[in-house]
């Protein structure tokens, strides 16, 4: 993975976004409202009460918290062990998850787009004006908060998109292998945890190599392309905020993902309806 102090929109599009390589912006998030770090106590205050959803090391949801809950259970010295993952989604789909939509609309004058993505020309979703991603409900748009120690799995993102990484507090490892170490990394559908191999099922897990192994800091941003396999955990408390999309730069690869079923993910459902394109 490249890491940059800058970046253009033009070089990101014709170095990153078309041939989906990674890039690592440091210090990408300092024209912000309120520049990182931002203070998790200070937001465990503010949406104290707020109803939210905790998960594993994957994306398998577990139980419900409060936002002032989780903060006072799982941050700071109460962190033992690996802690749940908050992650707290803008709607996704019509099931009745405690959504982050209104805790985003109150933050929106406070974080902004990387001034480096395109504002226009998305396939998913597919809007009829320049995307505002603080106000936007996007594929998997969440706020990301876990204490020390949490974890992400290795995994690749779904509807063949592009995810960008906002590290807003704290620092966060981020782990990142080619799709060219598929082989190696899955086994079926099952994808290598690198926390506890089973040396059985992924023998040549070792001839991967990882492109990049570093920490993101507070005010960081990654380009993480679809088809990459990556992994993180939390090297202190944690906020991060997130988003997938797909680019006109890829509709054919978005289409081909469509004509192989992925038309029936409820996700890809809402957000190809005027319902999720607002």
């Amino acid at each position: 993975m490249t890491a940059v102090t800058g970046l253009g929109q033009d070089q990101f599009v014709d170095d990153y976004l078309v041939p989906g390589r990674p890039v690592l912006v440091r210090g990408g998030l300092s024209g912000w409202g309120v520049r990182p770090p931002w203070d998790l106590a200070a937001l465990a205050a503010r949406f104290a009460d707020h109803r939210v959803p905790l998960y594993d090391t994957l994306f398998w949801l577990q139980r419900f918290s409060t936002f002032g809950g989780y903060v006072a259970a799982h941050t700071g010295d109460r962190v033992r062990g690996v802690p749940p993952y908050l992650r707290w989604f803008a709607r996704q789909n019509p099931r009745r998850l405690p959504w982050a939509d209104a805790a985003f609309a109150e933050l929106s004058r406070e974080w902004s787009m990387p001034a480096w993505l395109p504002r226009e020309d998305y396939v998913f979703p597919r809007l009829d004006r320049p995307m505002d991603v603080t106000l936007d409900s996007l594929p998997a748009k969440g706020l990301f908060v876990c204490g020390r120690g949490g974890r992400t799995r290795l995994h690749v993102d779904p509807w063949a998109s592009d995810a960008c990484l906002c590290q807003v507090t704290g620092m966060k490892r981020l782990v990142m292998y080619s799709p060219q170490d598929r082989e190696l990394l899955t086994a079926g559908t099952d994808v290598l945890d690198l926390d506890r191999v089973d040396e059985e099922r992924f023998p040549r897990w070792r001839e991967a190599v990882p492109v990049f192994d570093e920490l993101l800091e507070a005010g960081d941003v990654a380009f993480i392309p679809a088809g990459w396999f990556h992994a993180a955990v939390a090297e202190s408390d944690s906020l991060s905020i997130t988003w997938n999309f797909v680019h006109a730069s890829h509709e054919r690869r978005f289409a081909h993902f469509l004509e192989a079923g992925g038309r029936e993910d409820e996700t890809v459902r809402y957000f190809l309806t005027p319902q999720g394109r607002r």
